[in-house]
């Protein structure tokens, strides 16, 4: 199972965020999470974690922790 920690780290790396990301962020604080942003989550887990989602599940996530909870199930 993929720490909070790493999780964190990895999706900060993808969005090249500077602001702090925690798992009660909303992604529509996050500068860098759009549409495209979502398809790169999408790869990301596929590459990193092994994990193939559905995109309808990454579009409906409002917070970091519903990300999180796609790549931890």
């Amino acid at each position: 199972m993929i720490s909070k920690e790493q999780f964190l780290t990895d999706l900060k790396e993808l969005l090249n965020a500077t602001e702090d990301i925690e798992m009660d962020t909303d992604l529509l604080e996050i500068d860098g999470w759009d549409s495209y942003s979502a398809v790169a989550f999408l790869a990301m887990i596929h590459e990193k974690y092994n994990i193939d989602a559905q995109p309808f599940v990454v579009a409906e996530a409002i917070f970091v922790e519903d990300l999180y909870n796609i790549v931890k199930t």
